[in-house]
């Protein structure tokens, strides 16, 4: 499961999201706002996570599809 971390970056992402949520309705934002950080830092994670994944595979692919150029005369 080459996804299972990107499952689980973007799951955390979620879940700090809502308790910081949570903990803004009860303390306020001065309180939470270093969950909405580690939200957003989660978030960011897989965003660069995906991009990289995909670049990787369109270089993979690239190089599969180039065909090789010979030299005729």
């Amino acid at each position: 499961m080459k996804n299972l971390g990107d499952t689980i970056a973007f799951s955390l992402a979620v879940v700090f999201f809502i308790i910081g949520v949570h903990q803004t309705m009860v303390f306020g934002i001065a309180y939470s706002y270093f969950i909405f950080m580690i939200s957003m830092g989660m978030l960011f994670l897989y965003r660069y996570r995906k991009a990289k994944r995909k670049s990787l595979e369109q270089e993979a692919a690239n190089k599969k599809a180039k065909p090789k150029r010979t030299k005729s005369r």
